[in-house]
């Protein structure tokens, strides 16, 4: 357990350093917003929206089929949710429950108000009961958009072709969603490859919600990966879900250190 706890405190730590360093990079040019894809570090550090809470899980597709014809398909999920002032839950199960036992889980929570990430692990078989909270920047700065930067024409390599089409407006879980695909051709050689490789990015995005409800990636070497919200929830989040569970101490990620340290150096003794 007490590796669990070094976990949580690290990961916590990572975050907060995580959103120092895009504000610090944050510069001139262009500001592009950055909203939440469904992924876990993605929804943890996308732009706080208020006002438009909603719940889901995020389900993660692979399918790849191999020359023989053998077809390797994988599935997970995690759940996530963010309330009307913008504080965002994410979940990712670490061990599945026996016996009707609850799923041992790694919880995260951003607070834009309070701005804070405050992580725990909680199970039937979790022990030590601690929070490790990490204070953020109170102002969140946007990403600068990079320039691509052009490789020198005496090298002779040729680049990947990118194009972007805007498929209009479509309907996901009642919503109104952008429908925006990518298309990647990848020149021969580049790669090692004998013949141009075609891959696609689909991108399925709620300008209501500022979130990305579904995307969909295929490529001929990897296979084909879908991200989707399914058990999506509009309605408000049970504020519960937002604070550490009862019983839980809440300490600072210092704190939490120090004391793992402390059991470190007992248990070497």
């Amino acid at each position: 357990m007490v590796r669990s706890r070094w976990a949580v405190v690290v990961v916590c730590v990572m975050l907060a350093a995580f959103f120092v360093a895009a504000q610090s990079a944050a510069g001139g040019g262009e500001k592009k917003e950055v909203i939440a894809t469904g992924g876990v570090a993605s929804s943890l550090t996308a732009d706080p929206v208020i006002g438009q809470p909603y719940s889901a899980q995020v389900v993660h597709k692979t399918s790849r089929r191999l020359a023989d014809g053998t077809t390797i398909s994988q599935k997970g999920h995690h759940f996530v949710a963010r309330d009307s002032a913008g504080r965002v839950r994410v979940e990712m199960r670490m061990a599945k429950g026996k016996d009707g036992a609850p799923d041992t889980v790694l919880v995260f929570v951003t607070d834009p108000v309070g701005h804070t990430i405050t992580t725990w692990v909680s199970g039937a078989k979790v022990e030590n009961k601690t929070a490790s909270v990490v204070k953020i920047p109170a102002e969140r700065k946007q990403e600068a958009v990079l320039q691509p930067q052009v490789k020198n024409a005496s090298t002779g390599r040729l680049q990947p072709v990118v194009t972007t089409e805007d498929l209009g407006t479509t309907v996901l879980q009642g919503l109104p969603v952008t429908d925006v695909r990518t298309t990647t051709v990848v020149p021969v050689g580049r790669a090692g490859n004998d013949a141009p490789i075609t891959k696609t990015h689909e991108v399925w995005t709620s300008p209501d919600l500022k979130l990305v409800m579904k995307q969909q990636m295929n490529d001929p070497r990897t296979g084909e990966t879908t991200v989707e919200l399914e058990q999506f929830s509009r309605a408000e989040p049970d504020p519960a879900l937002f604070h550490a569970p009862k019983g839980y101490s809440v300490k600072s990620a210092l704190e939490s250190l120090k004391e793992l340290q402390e059991k470190l150096e007992a248990m070497q003794n």
